[in-house]
C-alpha cells in the first residue's frame, strides 16, 4: 500500500447497521415511514462517497501513463472534496433516519419532504453565527451522543470541508500551489519512450503536496500573502477526514447499542 492509498474501518457501519436491521423487526421498532430504507440508503450512499475520496486521492498521488492537463490537480481536489462533504451529509441522513424511529420528536420527519431537504449536519453540530443561533436537533443528545460530541469536537474540520466543497462547486478554484512529486518508479519513462532530455518537461508528475486555499470565502481583496500554516495541506485534511470517519462508526455503535430500546437482541430464527 502507498503513502496515498486510504483505508475506511467499515467494521463499525457494518455492525451499526446490522443493529438498525434488527430495530427494524416488527417485533421491536417496526418499519413505520419506511426508516429503515432511508437509512440504509443514506450508509450506502456514505459508502460510495468513502469509495470516492479513495480513488480520487490515490489518482492525483499517482504515477500514471498519461500527461496531465493542468486542470487534473483541480478535478481530483473538487471530486475529492465533494466526497468527503457528501459522505457528511449522507451519514447525518442516516443517523437521523435511525433517530426518528427511536424518538420522532427529535428529529427531522423521514416522511416528510420538507423535512427530508432540511436535514444538514448543523442538525448535530449546531451553528451559533446565525442569527438567531441555529441549534442541534434535540435528538441527538439522547440517542447519538458520542457521535454529536465527536462531530461538535472536530467541528473545525467538517467546517473546512464544507466551506472548500462550496467554493469549488459555486465559485472559483481552491488549489492554490503545492509541490510534485520526483520519486517515478523505475523504468517509468523507459515505458514510455521519453528521453533522458524531455523529462524535465514531460507533464507526468503527479503531487506530493496539495495546498488549499485558507479561508476560501473571503474576498480575494482582503487576502494578503502568508506562509503556509498545519491544516491547509490536502495530505493533512484527508487523514484528519479519515479519522474522523473512522471515530465516527464506532460512537455510533456504540450509541445506538446503548440508547436503542430493543424488545429482542436477537434476531428471531425462522
Amino acid at each position: 500500500m502507498s503513502q496515498f492509498s486510504l483505508r475506511f474501518d467499515r467494521e463499525s457501519f457494518e455492525a451499526l447497521d446490522q443493529i438498525a436491521l434488527l430495530a427494524r423487526q416488527d417485533y421491536n421498532l417496526g418499519g413505520v415511514g419506511d426508516w429503515f430504507g432511508e437509512f440504509r440508503g443514506g450508509l450506502y450512499g456514505f459508502y460510495a462517497r468513502l469509495y470516492g475520496v479513495q480513488v480520487h486521492y490515490e489518482d492525483v498521488h499517482a504515477w500514471q501513463p498519461k500527461v496531465r492537463i493542468p486542470a487534473d490537480t483541480e478535478y481530483h481536489l473538487a471530486s475529492i472534496l465533494f466526497q468527503m462533504d457528501s459522505a457528511i451529509e449522507c451519514f447525518t441522513f442516516a443517523l437521523n433516519a435511525f433517530g426518528w424511529a427511536v424518538t420522532p420528536s427529535g428529529f427531522r420527519d423521514v416522511t416528510e419532504a420538507k423535512a427530508l431537504r432540511s436535514i444538514s449536519p448543523i442538525d448535530i453540530l449546531g451553528d451559533p453565527t446565525r442569527a438567531p443561533a441555529r441549534q442541534p436537533q434535540p435528538g441527538y443528545v439522547k440517542v447519538f451522543p458520542r457521535c454529536q460530541s465527536l462531530w461538535q469536537g472536530q467541528a473545525p474540520v467538517i467546517v473546512q470541508i464544507r466551506d472548500l466543497h462550496d467554493v469549488s462547486k459555486h465559485r472559483q478554484t481552491i488549489f492554490v500551489g503545492g509541490k510534485a512529486r520526483s520519486d517515478p518508479p523505475d523504468g517509468f519513462y523507459e515505458a514510455l519512450g521519453i528521453p533522458d532530455d524531455a523529462r524535465r518537461r514531460a507533464p507526468l508528475w503527479p503531487m506530493a503536496e496539495i495546498i488549499l486555499k485558507h479561508d476560501p470565502k473571503v474576498p480575494a481583496i482582503e487576502r494578503t500573502s502568508r506562509r503556509v500554516e498545519p491544516g491547509e495541506l490536502l495530505e493533512e485534511l484527508v487523514p484528519s477526514f479519515v479519522s474522523l470517519v473512522d471515530a465516527s462508526g464506532k460512537a455510533a455503535f456504540e450509541d445506538a447499542t446503548a440508547n436503542v430500546p430493543l424488545n429482542e437482541r436477537q434476531f428471531r430464527s425462522g
